[in-house]
């Protein structure tokens, strides 16, 4: 068959995937269904926001594309069995917004902070939610977040929805002091379970119940310290990862492997590593003392 040539790109991409989930479409495409391609769904979704994240342009356009795509499958897989189609998910995402925004699209005023339009949001959404017949099915304020969620990213979402009830502590000191409470909980566990001079400990479920309040506690010092913790963590990730790959430049004239070089010596690399990223810091911010040396920065920081 031939593509389609409609005027209209976002009407040859509809046409393209109806077109793969023919009969005389793609095999692959036609055996999918809305949970085999969930693992493609967000891999692309991190895909986009790793463009975002590193500033770039042409592949942002190509990573969005890719997203899109994911969309009008999943709205063909639902078109075919009679549910919705594309259309509808548009007008639906259309007239939500435009209900969510009556300070842009009504009369409404007093609406000048972002915080404000977050309340009015949650207000307008339960309203939305009582008008279907969805808010007597689960009263609680953590209905409708999602199971599926990233663990840090749920647990972001139930403390923003508790503190919106008052259900916080009042100062970042107070949840500073839980932090170390619980840490010297955790510590209590851990020797109970044997000698912390151990290269690794066995599973302990205690351990575990323990480890898991501090990671929850973690994302609400996030939260009072005005930090996205998910992007707090990708960024620690990518700043290890970047010195990690200057040790192994730094190892290889060697004619050893990491594992044939002691600790000691790894950290003497370490801190040639954290070197190098500091001068290259430095010489980008001569090189352009108004640009945007953020990410830089962060890689440069110490251990």
């Amino acid at each position: 068959m031939n593509p389609p040539n409609f005027d209209s790109p976002l009407e040859n991409l509809l046409a393209l995937t109806a077109d793969l989930r023919s009969p005389e479409g793609c095999p692959w495409d036609k055996e999918q269904t809305h949970h085999s391609v969930i693992p493609h769904l967000l891999e692309e979704t991190y895909e986009v926001v790793d463009t975002i994240e590193r500033g770039d342009d042409n592949h942002l356009r190509e990573e969005l594309g890719d997203l899109l795509f994911q969309i009008t499958f999943h709205s063909q897989l639902a078109k075919e069995r009679g549910a919705f189609d594309f259309q509808d998910v548009a007008n639906d995402v259309f007239q939500k917004l435009v209900f969510r925004h009556p300070h842009v699209y009504g009369d409404q005023s007093g609406i000048d902070s972002g915080d404000q339009v977050l309340t009015q949001w949650d207000q307008l959404k339960q309203k939305e939610k009582e008008k279907k017949g969805q808010g007597s099915l689960d009263k609680s304020i953590l209905a409708g977040i999602p199971k599926a969620l990233p663990a840090i990213q749920r647990s972001e979402k139930i403390q923003s929805k508790v503190t919106k009830q008052g259900f916080d502590w009042p100062t970042v000191s107070g949840v500073f002091e839980k932090f170390h409470e619980e840490i010297g909980e955790l510590n209590i566990e851990l020797k109970s379970q044997g000698s912390l001079d151990s290269k690794k400990l066995p599973y302990n479920e205690r351990v575990e119940d323990e480890l898991g309040d501090l990671f929850f506690l973690l994302v609400n010092l996030s939260r009072k310290l005005s930090v996205d913790p998910e992007t707090c963590l990708r960024r620690a990730n990518e700043k290890f990862e970047t010195r990690f790959r200057i040790v192994e430049e730094l190892v290889e004239p060697t004619g050893k492997t990491l594992k044939d070089h002691s600790l000691a010596e790894l950290d003497l690399f370490w801190d040639e590593a954290k070197l190098r990223l500091r001068d290259k810091v430095l010489n980008s911010i001569q090189k352009n003392p108004d640009g945007n040396v953020k990410n830089l920065s962060d890689q440069s920081q110490n251990r």
